[in-house]
């Protein structure tokens, strides 16, 4: 049993990145075709953070897919190493930001506060969109000095022991995991309050029906987002309180604690890899959008033939005399 658990665990870390970057990366680059191209979906602020959020989810699934093969992974190389770690740290901690925006965007956007709702504005959202990139830019910079590859291992691990205590019980698991799902479900019920009284007044509503769509994709993207995001903050709560057991484990039991490991990761990784597919069936708009779109790239438009009857006379011309 545990030998077939195990062989398990691996076919599922060798084929997800595979499956989940072929589904995952061709939504991607229709996200940012669509957000980017269309001048009516920029003027809402939440389109920023949908781009940021894009960008990152990219840069995650292709780190993911890249150390599913010798030549690329993170032990390959001290310079692949360093690289490797930061720029995953930093796309995952930016993807989880914006998707923690977007959640505060719709919450501000929905308020019955005037206040509030200024907080949901394009400059805000400029605003917010470079500083989060450059912030975690910086938080992780420890990763590219204090990481490298062992040569006892001949894997990439932490050369220095604080920063590598501090990276596994409190940067990874609080950034990455722990505080975006309180937030996530912070803003998402306090979000539904506002539409459920919203949608008891409709007559004093102030959004417009693409500020309501978009809303929707997010409400959507925000539930499935904690419900990805809740086993991989379970199991590493658990690894975190049995961190003292590491030693004394059973062979039976690390492989059920890597096959959890693996099957978390899973599940957290389609997080970033459906944003597409959730604005896509949540929005009628978008999808008429994207329908357009295709449309032009391949050259399909309707074309309509209107016949055109001619008539032949015997005397096209008709001349007076005048006497």
């Amino acid at each position: 049993m545990s030998l077939r658990l195990l062989e398990i665990a691996r076919e599922l870390s060798y084929w997800s990145p595979i499956v989940l970057c072929s589904i995952g990366l061709p939504g991607i680059i229709l996200n940012l075709i669509i957000f980017l191209g269309t001048k009516s979906s920029r003027q809402s602020s939440i389109v920023y953070y949908i781009i940021g959020q894009s960008i990152s989810d990219f840069g995650i699934l292709l780190i993911i897919l890249l150390q599913n093969y010798p030549s690329t992974s993170m032990s390959q190389s001290t310079i692949s190493c360093k690289l490797s770690i930061y720029f995953s740290q930093l796309t995952v901690s930016c993807g989880m930001t914006f998707l923690c925006l977007s959640s505060f965007d719709r919450w501000s956007c929905t308020s019955r506060s005037v206040r509030i709702r200024q907080l949901s504005s394009i400059h805000m959202a400029r605003y917010l969109f470079l500083i989060s990139f450059l912030f975690w830019s910086l938080i992780n910079l420890p990763y590219l000095f204090y990481c490298d590859i062992n040569p006892y291992l001949n894997q990439c691990s932490f050369t220095n022991e604080f920063f590598a205590y501090i990276s596994v019980y409190f940067l990874a698991p609080i950034f990455s995991t722990l505080l975006p799902l309180v937030i996530l479900m912070i803003f998402g019920i306090l979000t539904y309050k506002n539409i459920h009284y919203l949608n008891h007044f409709r007559n004093r509503t102030h959004l417009s029906i693409w500020e309501q769509q978009m809303t929707k994709m997010m409400i959507i993207q925000t539930i499935l987002s904690i419900f990805c995001t809740l086993p991989r903050c379970i199991y590493l709560i658990y690894v975190i309180s049995t961190v003292n057991e590491y030693l004394t484990r059973s062979f039976e039991r690390i492989i059920i604690e890597y096959f959890i490991d693996q099957l978390t990761l899973f599940i957290i990784t389609m997080n970033f890899a459906s944003s597409f597919y959730i604005y896509f069936l949540s929005s009628s708009r978008l999808r008429k959008t994207i329908k357009t779109f295709l449309k032009n790239l391949f050259h399909l438009q309707n074309n309509q033939v209107i016949p055109i009857s001619v008539q032949h006379t015997a005397n096209p011309f008709t001349v007076t005399k005048h006497h």
